[in-house]
């Protein structure tokens, strides 16, 4: 892997930790279920690899990591991995999948973090706190560098390119829909969404994916708020295109009642 790849990136103190481990058999769950052993000791030992191969990409790199690696990452022998997986295509083309589900139910957990503007539109503030929670909670999550050394390798690889073009479409989909749940204005104006979620994502990822080192601090922040400037003026041009009038101004939060306080009767002298 690229040794410019920031390290903030690979372990990230906010991303869940996800270990690797053995499958431990549950009687009581694989009765209830129907699955035998056997099958969820499979499934889970899938998993595992799956797991590891997304680790190798974060940590070696597309290039480099190889099955054997997985394999051994995984603590899985060569004849568990190839059981699963016939080949390198194989692993990936599977891996492909795992992360792009990762990445939608991570976006998912930093749309949620999001603050609610108040009234039915947006206001700066919350474009900015969009901005901000996204740079740190979906791109700056280790499933980020793995999807990042996949679409690398798939430049070259058309097998890969194949199989993670319509993931990548998928995503994006779920992206949309999971905003539009979080935000159900944006239902009203969904051409000016797409083309400010394009600039937002854009941005975010480039920040990301070669995150030099002035790039943080203030100098992060003002890109944030020319973002957040941006997408409020485009947000204005759709308001006034379709009602023909300014934006509502930001409804004001009301100040909390005063505290009454109880009056104690005077202890007589």
């Amino acid at each position: 892997m690229d040794n410019s790849t920031p390290e903030s990136l690979l372990v990230s103190a906010d991303a869940p930790v996800r270990r690797v481990e053995r499958p431990r058999r549950d009687p009581s769950r694989s009765r209830a279920s129907g699955v035998t052993w056997q099958a969820e000791k499979s499934l889970a030992t899938r998993n595992q690899i799956l797991e590891a191969t997304l680790q190798c990409l974060v940590e070696l790199g597309y290039t480099q990591t190889t099955t054997e690696k997985i394999a051994q990452k995984a603590g899985v022998s060569r004849g568990a991995m190839t059981h699963h997986f016939k080949s390198r295509a194989e692993v990936f083309n599977a891996a492909a999948e795992y992360i792009i589900d990762l990445r939608a139910a991570e976006y998912e957990d930093a749309v949620k973090r999001i603050k609610l503007p108040p009234g039915e539109t947006p206001t700066y503030e919350s474009m900015l706190d969009t901005l901000e929670v996204l740079q740190k909670y979906y791109y700056g999550r280790p499933t980020f560098i793995a999807l990042q050394e996949l679409q690398r390798g798939a430049r070259t690889d058309k097998e890969l390119q194949t199989v993670l073009l319509p993931l990548e479409a998928t995503l994006d989909e779920r992206k949309s829909a999971t905003l539009l749940k979080r935000f159900p204005y944006w239902v009203e104006y969904q051409e000016t969404s797409e083309v400010l979620r394009d600039l937002m994502f854009h941005s975010l990822k480039g920040v990301a994916t070669n995150p030099a080192p002035y790039m943080k601090g203030d100098r992060l922040r003002k890109l944030h708020e020319l973002l957040a400037k941006v997408a409020m003026m485009e947000m204005e041009n759709a308001y006034k295109a379709a009602h023909g009038g300014e934006l509502p101004k930001p409804v004001a939060a009301a100040e909390p009642a005063p505290v009454k306080k109880s009056r104690t009767r005077k202890a007589e002298a």
